[in-house]
């Protein structure tokens, strides 16, 4: 295998996360020496040592650490932005950006791309979910998508000697690892982001009238939609899929998977660290889709700084030293969104590759338009109404169609 494939995508360090407790404030600081910045927990241990070096450097600039957790994080933002109290610094999610963008609450930090820094050292498709025209609001840090991971030992136990590469192969493995306590695969269906952005890939690839990207909206068809829902929904109403699944959310997955109570899913290359910790036999492959590979959505972190930040010129500053490949390396749990970023050997891993190859041959990006976030409630309602039995494939689809159209219609 060619794992050098690694080093033209930037494979973040694999490290484990622990939680840091946050600081009790925050909004931004009103002192001109002060930046509050708000981090995700699993990426707390990393940022405090980086905090750490950073003001060993400036050390007439405090930062405080306030930590974020995925289910709150976009409710959190959208009230700070909204309100006008907010941080200095923000790790948020980069499919979110343009509603901030469309709403003037972020800072142009166009400025930050440098020739130490320059634009074309970003992975391809980064810039475009942060950025209106040749400005950028924010910078990326991390991106990543899905990939297989398999349990070695349950697909021997199967009978299974190869992992599936088409989502027919998948479903029969699924169905012969389903026995006992035991069933084939797990969905995230209790997280509504984990769910709509499986759900937008599968689409994506759908044989007939596939879902598209276009500018950052999704421009979703009927069949394609079916498609989709014939495999996240129907799994889990015909049994080869866990009935877990319907209040799962990534990590819960995860540990279903640890516990050997399923024999395959989807995640991030992220999850390396907390699988291997467990000492399990784990296999990883490209996402299974209609006709070989799956399209999978790539998503990824960046850092922004509000509008509304009161210390400005310490949070760019703040920002700059994040973002240097070093920094970079420190703290992205996937790949690094700078190709200068990845140059260590311990990227390079066979576990690690196939989610490099998904990412360069096998993704599309994440819808980042306004309109995906008034159609993801109505999707991920639709896709649980399948998954329970309460609506079919075609009624969903359907019903979906409707929504989309309506969304892209109030653009």
């Amino acid at each position: 295998m060619n794992t050098r494939r690694l080093a033209s995508l930037g494979v973040a360090a694999l490290t484990a996360a622990a939680l840091l407790t946050g600081c009790s404030t925050s909004g931004g600081s009103a002192d001109g020496n002060s930046v509050t910045w708000w981090v995700p927990n699993w990426d707390a241990p990393a940022a405090k040592e980086l905090v750490a070096d950073f003001t060993k450097a400036n050390p007439e600039i405090k930062v405080k650490l306030v930590e974020t957790t995925a289910d709150t994080l976009a409710n959190k933002v959208s009230v700070a932005l909204n309100s006008g109290t907010t941080p200095d610094v923000i790790t948020e999610l980069a499919s979110r950006t343009q509603q901030y963008i469309a709403k003037d609450q972020l800072t142009n930090l166009d400025k930050l791309y440098t020739d130490a820094m320059p634009k074309s050292d970003f992975l391809p498709g980064t810039l475009a979910d942060v950025s209106t025209g040749d400005k950028a609001f924010a910078v990326p840090y991390r991106w990543d998508n899905l990939g297989l991971f398999y349990n070695k030992d349950l697909f021997e136990k199967a009978g299974i000697t190869e992992p599936p590469t088409t989502l027919d192969e998948l479903k029969a493995d699924a169905e012969k690892l389903s026995t006992g306590d035991t069933t084939g695969i797990g969905w995230q269906l209790g997280n509504s982001d984990s769910t709509i952005l499986r759900f937008f890939g599968l689409a994506a690839s759908a044989p007939k009238d596939p879902a598209t990207n276009v500018d950052g909206a999704a421009h979703l068809t009927e069949s394609s939609s079916k498609a989709a829902l014939d495999i996240i929904g129907a799994s889990v109403r015909d049994g080869w899929a866990s009935k877990s699944s319907l209040e799962a959310d990534s990590t819960a997955v995860r540990q279903l998977f640890i516990n050997g109570q399923i024999g395959m899913y989807l995640g991030g290359v992220y999850d390396l660290v907390e699988l291997q910790k467990n000492k399990m036999n784990v296999g990883t492959a490209l996402a299974p889709g209609f006709d070989g590979p799956s399209k999978t959505a790539a998503n990824g972190w960046v850092y922004l700084v509000p509008k509304a930040s009161k210390n400005v010129s310490a949070a760019e500053k703040l920002v700059s030293y994040l973002t240097t490949p070093e920094a970079m390396n420190k703290l992205t749990l996937t790949f690094p969104a700078r190709t200068s970023a990845a140059q260590d050997d311990r990227f390079h891993t066979d576990l690690a590759a196939p989610f490099a190859a998904q990412l360069s041959d096998h993704s599309i990006p994440a819808p980042y338009d306004p309109s995906w976030g008034k159609l993801a409630p109505t999707l991920f309602a639709q896709i649980q109404a399948v998954a329970i039995g309460q609506s079919t494939s075609e009624e969903a689809a359907k019903t979906i169609q409707q929504a989309a159209d309506a969304a892209l219609k109030g653009k």
